[in-house]
């Protein structure tokens, strides 16, 4: 008796139906970002430091646009080897109508977020062994819409996705209110 042979199990991804764009249209996509990366970290640098360099108003800056090259060099990177390769995709009139729903909720979630913090503004001051605080709205809303964007991106189980929300805007929280001393948005 024969048995045939099992497909493996392959990973494709979270977004696997989706593909990926042309190789020539990241390659434009890299450039462009890259040198929007290099003219942000310029004039990061060039901005005056009136105190210690943790507090540097070009500093947080200065690290989302290295951090966006670095991106945009391997985007770059996969482009060329996509090319060589000969990979491409369909055309974005392809996409269902499920994902363009998805991209829809999304925009939905970052308008409400952006609203809620302008106008449910609020600021509560409180101390945790003996360090000061400051709760805003940013908290709450952000943990609420990035509950929301991961949900309509990732579908996992929402209990992932709440951990998730909540600890990364409490990492957030801390980091900008102990380590950059920067007040966070939705406060007076």
């Amino acid at each position: 008796m024969s048995q045939v042979p099992a497909d493996p199990v392959v990973f494709e991804g979270e977004e696997a139906g989706s593909g990926y764009a042309s190789p020539k249209l990241d390659l434009i996509a890299t450039v462009f970002l890259v040198a929007l990366s290099v003219v942000v970290m310029v004039a990061s640098v060039n901005l005056p430091v009136p105190g210690d360099l943790r507090t540097a108003p070009g500093l947080l800056p200065f690290m989302t646009a290295a951090s966006l090259c670095v991106m945009a060099l391997f985007l770059g990177l996969t482009a060329l080897k996509r090319h060589r390769a000969g990979t491409y995709v369909a055309p974005i009139e392809d996409r269902t109508f499920d994902e363009n729903l998805r991209v829809l909720a999304l925009a939905s979630a970052i308008a409400c977020y952006i609203g809620a913090l302008h106008f449910l503004a609020f600021q509560y001051g409180f101390t945790v062994g003996g360090a000061y605080f400051t709760l805003s709205a940013f908290e709450p809303a952000t943990m609420i819409a990035l509950a929301a964007i991961i949900q309509v991106s990732w579908r996992g189980p929402v209990w992932i996705t709440t951990i998730i929300s909540v600890g990364w805007t409490l990492v957030l929280s801390v980091v900008f209110q102990k380590v950059f001393a920067i007040p966070l948005p939705g406060g007076f």
